[in-house]
């Protein structure tokens, strides 16, 4: 519970507070806050947001009907002291950094009691948030874990349901992990929660960026829109923080560029505070030179090279001893869903992948290539979401086409997108769409590349990696890559791995 007068003056002092009305100079207590008017009740603080599918100012009627006793907006209710009698509303100039500053408030600032390392860029950031909160477990300290597959605060994983929660529950999570007697989190950042003021009151001390390609076009719009997005993580990082970003990425100095806080660089070239070389990549691991020393990790490819350089950066510069950090980031397993191999007994492997971008794609094909024997072929199973971005298909098509033997096009997430449209757009990046398989069920073409596949040949299915459902119209159904794997693939003689 929170006293009205401590959060109406938590909106004065970040300088959104533009005017008040009914009793809003009185003071009461208020003990739940919600953007949903059907989460809210007596004694709660209701907030109208001005959403992509909806503008909460349309439900303040019914927040009123369910007793809210405040309201926070961005514009007044035509007649608001007198529609609504006891009432008290506070007009804000931004309602997703008024609902930032009011959760910081009714959670107590819970970040400022963690040290808290923040991951974003298109690709890697589950992977490093990962290594990072690995790291930090390993090193002693209790942390806390926010990112795309799961959260862990403290108690048991709990599955995600978004990269970045929203604003209410990535507070309240941060302060059940200070409550738990956590004294860090790694988190991602995703460039909707920056875009959207979700992070605006998080006190970072590291914040990491991986890289920048060709994703979610769909929602900022233009590749400037997206990196600027990105960006708004360091421009708020404070003196006393590190900006880590990668080195070889063009964006890289760019979102750095006006940051406050102190910049590291890491990458494969010798000018970055952290270098990178790979020394060898194969099925079994890559074997690094990272910081100056020679280790080998239980991770595969070269984008994870990355990855890992960013966590050891990281590490380092929250003042961990360099040689403590790489032994105990030789230990950390792969991450679920991320370049995750199924080994059957006929030497066939099945890889299950995220990759959903034309870069994490073509990352992932060429590190199979670089591994495989010549003498098998590479399988490439994957599709498209829908209602994403469809400009990245043709790409996607064409990165298939280019380093696969066997090319399988089924469906993802298809949401309610036509499929007959994502294959089409996936089409139009082939040169010979003909040569490929189009099996509308992804459960068939997982079904048709066991049969198909030879011994010893890799196959690679791509695109939901750890995800357990498959989304399909407006319904959700139980759907895991690896246990789809698993059932068709298992003739092939015992799992392996």
């Amino acid at each position: 519970m929170i006293s009205w007068i401590v959060l109406r003056r938590r909106l004065e002092q970040a300088g959104l507070l533009l005017a008040t009305q009914g009793p809003a100079d009185t003071d009461f207590v208020i003990d739940h806050l919600a953007n949903d008017s059907r989460k809210v009740g007596p004694n709660g603080l209701f907030i109208a947001l001005r959403g992509e599918r909806a503008d909460g100012h349309l439900f303040i009627d019914k927040a009123v009907q369910n007793e809210t006793i405040a309201v926070v907006c961005e514009a007044m209710p035509e007649g608001a002291p007198h529609r609504f009698p006891g009432v008290a509303f506070a007009q804000v100039q931004d309602g997703r950094a008024a609902l930032a500053e009011l959760a910081a408030a009714f959670y107590g600032d819970p970040s400022q009691a963690l040290t808290l390392v923040g991951v974003t860029g298109t690709n890697g950031k589950t992977t490093t948030a990962y290594l990072v909160h690995h790291l930090l477990t390993a090193l002693g300290r209790k942390a806390g874990l926010i990112g795309t597959i799961e959260y862990y605060f403290g108690g048991a994983p709990v599955a995600a349901t978004h990269t970045t929660p929203d604003t209410l529950d990535l507070n309240r999570m941060l302060r059940q992990m200070v409550d738990a007697g956590c004294t860090a989190c790694a988190m991602e950042v995703s460039s909707h929660a920056l875009a959207q003021e979700r992070v605006r009151t998080l006190r970072f001390d590291v914040g990491i960026f991986t890289n920048l390609t060709h994703d979610h076009l769909d929602y900022h719009g233009t590749l400037e829109a997206y990196r600027n997005a990105k960006k708004r993580l360091f421009d708020g990082l404070p003196s006393r923080a590190t900006a880590l970003y990668n080195r070889d990425d063009p964006a890289g100095s760019q979102v750095v560029a006006d940051t406050g806080a102190r910049v590291m660089s890491y990458g494969f070239s010798e000018a970055a505070d952290v270098p990178v070389t790979v020394l060898a990549d194969a099925f079994a691991g890559l074997r690094l030179r990272l910081g100056g020393r020679e280790q080998a990790f239980r991770l595969v490819g070269r984008f994870n090279a990355y990855n890992l350089a960013a966590a050891y950066g990281a590490a380092c510069a929250l003042g961990y001893a360099p040689d403590d950090v790489l032994a105990a980031l030789a230990e950390a397993p792969p991450v679920p869903g991320r370049f995750e191999q199924i080994r059957f007994e006929d030497g066939t492997i099945v890889i299950v992948d995220f990759a959903h971008t034309p870069d994490a794609l073509e990352n992932v094909l060429q590190t199979i290539r670089r591994a495989q024997p010549d003498t098998a072929s590479l399988w490439c199973l994957f599709g498209c979401g829908g209602d994403k971005d469809p400009t990245k298909r043709p790409f996607m098509g064409a990165l298939a086409e280019r380093y696969a033997d066997h090319v399988i096009v089924t469906a993802d997430n298809t949401r309610t997108e036509p499929l007959a449209q994502i294959m089409d757009d996936i089409r139009a990046g082939m040169e010979h769409p003909e040569e490929a398989q189009w099996i509308d069920d992804r459960r068939a073409a997982i079904e048709t590349a066991a049969r198909q596949a030879a011994p010893g040949d890799v196959v690679l299915i791509a695109g939901k990696g750890h995800e357990p459902y498959q989304i399909l119209g407006t319904e959700t159904f139980p759907f895991n890559d690896r246990e789809e794997a698993m059932k068709y693939f298992k003739f092939r003689g015992t799992n392996v791995v």
